[in-house]
């Protein structure tokens, strides 16, 4: 017997797909609506980005992209017979689950351990006890994405934000200067106005009486332990763990995208120990002087180790700029980076297959990254000022000149935001890392595997296994930034990797490239931007954005290719919201009962 209400009339919803909107099929999505007492009936229109599947219950949507490389309907959505449950899972967790393993195996291990801690990165979603509760949790570091919305009594869901756009959607004014300022998002917000992120380490639980709780999943170390002459070891056997933790997963190739960098080469060496077969693949980009530094050393070693491995030629001109459409789609214009990736995805085999990400390796190992970012954690300083000096050193008063005060937040504003949200990880000797982690790594790293990866492929990220990942935060960040554990680990017992240069180790002799590929790049997709924005009658709202400054830059890069690059610095992530905005769909509509 159903305990939900079957007296009270039914609730009616219309869903409108957003549409194809240029992602060619490669969405990995799911979605879903939940109604904590009464029928749900959800009736679908317009065009889909794809061949999809759904489940459904008496009070439940599940819908997902559906898998061309396994069997027909194979998603990412998976409900019991008699559809009292339903659970929407993508990514992996340790031991051997992940996004298309059999339905049964998915069913019982989010229906009897949704609120544990797991190891693995993902996003799920899991309607339990006859349709009473709705569950959403993500993975430690909430690298998983997951987004939601509360619309009247209805909890919509969703790996990406735009399939929860409602009528009159406003921006987050706080995540879009935010994005500006920094290239990420602020905590859990997302660009639109009502639309939140699940919490990292976090489990949400709305039940029949509509309440909703919170479930913490587990706690990270300090960051208080010293570095002794035993720790490079240590660190070394945790990763040979996770990497065999790993290659215990089934039903698919393994893909190790090779960069020339420390994250990827320790991948490698792993792979190569273990004969495991694989696939290499590398994108030819201009790094530091504009080199082809991943290119040139990534094909060395493959020529000299013997793997499979392809070179991948930048796209250019049009051709970039349409990669770069079908991105900013993928993750919902959430971050800049990564335009690359998605001619990596074009290239994945057309056969089932996990894809490493090295994601968090340099950053657990040496965080170096917080000189440019945030400085690193000084023990003297107090947590307040260590929290000062996060917000200040990624947040200045630069943008004040191009951006109008009375329409934007204030730099003041994000950085107390960015503050409130760190305050409630402390206190923590290692907040500065964390700060990385939760702000950088979660919200403009990750999304380049988590929202780039096309339906069928499972992205990897070894560095972020729970046993390695507590293992490196346990140990004090300056005692790290001495050791250098990427290095260390890859000299002491990988010598014949650590030996090649690559964009940690530039060669002295080796001569600068040019910036003329990349430029081209760059106009290219500021091009598409002014035509998406002209197009819907936007361009106004641009320039009501900016300052006389900031207009006349506009105005100016219009004209000249020289002032265009001058003043991407801030032009193109506000052409990127503003394009974003004017091309929203509205998702959702409520129906008479």
């Amino acid at each position: 017997m159903n305990p939900l209400r079957t007296d009270a009339p039914r609730v009616r919803v219309q869903f409108q797909w957003p549409g194809p909107d240029a992602t060619d099929g490669t969405d990995n999505f799911f979605f879903g609506a939940w109604h904590p007492s009464r029928s749900l009936r959800v009736t679908m229109s317009g065009v889909p980005p794809s061949a999809y599947t759904e489940r459904r219950g008496f009070n439940w949507l599940l819908v997902s992209a559906a898998s061309a490389l396994h069997a027909t309907g194979t998603g990412l959505v998976h409900g019991t017979r008699d559809r009292s449950e339903g659970v929407a899972f993508r990514g992996y967790v340790f031991p051997r689950l992940h996004s298309y393993s059999p339905d049964a195996e998915i069913l019982t291990y989010w229906g009897t351990r949704s609120l544990e801690e797991h190891n693995g990165v993902f996003s799920t979603a899991h309607i339990g006890r006859q349709g009473e509760t709705l569950t959403l949790v993500t993975d430690v570091l909430g690298m998983g994405p997951l987004y939601y919305r509360v619309f009247e009594d209805l909890v919509l869901f969703a790996t990406n934000p735009r399939f929860l756009a409602l009528d009159a959607e406003r921006p987050d004014l706080v995540a879009w200067r935010s994005f500006t300022q920094t290239s990420w998002i602020i905590g859990d917000r997302s660009l639109s106005a009502g639309v939140s992120r699940v919490p990292a380490g976090q489990a949400l639980r709305w039940t029949k009486d509509g309440s909703r709780s919170v479930v913490n999943l587990g706690r990270l170390p300090f960051g208080t332990r010293a570095v002794d002459h035993r720790s490079v070891g240590e660190v070394e056997e945790a990763f040979q763990q996770a990497i065999d933790r790993c290659l215990e997963l089934s039903g698919g190739r393994f893909v190790l995208p090779l960069s020339s960098g420390f994250d990827s080469r320790r991948i490698l060496a792993a792979l190569i120990h273990r004969k495991v077969d694989f696939q290499a693949l590398t994108y030819r980009s201009a790094q530091k002087g504009f080199r082809d530094l991943d290119g040139r050393f990534a094909s060395e070693m493959a020529r000299d180790f013997g793997f499979p491995h392809v070179v991948l030629e930048p796209a250019l001109g049009t051709q970039y700029a349409a990669d770069d459409r079908s991105r900013r789609v993928l993750v919902d214009t959430e971050t800049r980076e990564h335009a690359w990736a998605i001619r990596l995805m074009q290239t994945l085999p057309a056969r089932p297959s996990f894809l490493f990400d090295g994601i968090a390796g340099d950053i657990l190992g040496d965080p170096v990254g917080w000189r440019a970012h945030t400085g690193l954690s000084v023990e003297a300083r107090s947590s307040e000022g260590e929290l000062d000096a996060i917000a200040t050193h990624g947040i200045t008063n630069d943008f004040d000149l191009v951006l109008r005060s009375d329409e934007w937040p204030s730099a003041s504003d994000l950085r107390e935001d960015v503050k409130a949200y760190l305050r409630k990880f402390l206190p923590r000797s290692n907040i500065a890392e964390i700060a990385f982690l939760l702000l950088r790594q979660r919200r403009v790293i990750a999304p380049w595997s988590q929202q780039l990866a096309p339906p069928g492929h499972v992205p990897l990220c070894p560095y972020l296994d729970l046993e390695y990942l507590r293992l490196l935060l346990d140990f004090r960040s300056v005692d790290k930034h001495a050791t250098k554990f990427q290095r260390a680990c890859l000299r002491e017992f990988w010598p014949e990797f650590h030996r090649y240069p690559g964009n940690r180790d530039v060669p002295a002799d080796m001569a600068l490239g040019s910036s003329a590929p990349g430029n081209k790049q760059t106009l290219a997709c500021r091009a598409a931007l002014m035509d998406e924005i002209s197009s819907h009658g936007e361009l106004t709202a641009l320039r009501q954005l900016l300052t006389v400054r900031g207009r006349v830059g506009l105005a100016l890069s219009g004209r000249s290719a020289a002032v265009a690059l001058r003043e991407q610095w801030y032009l193109t992530p506000l052409m990127e919201l503003v394009s974003r905005h004017a091309r929203r769909v509205r998702c959702w509509k409520r129906l008479s009962s």
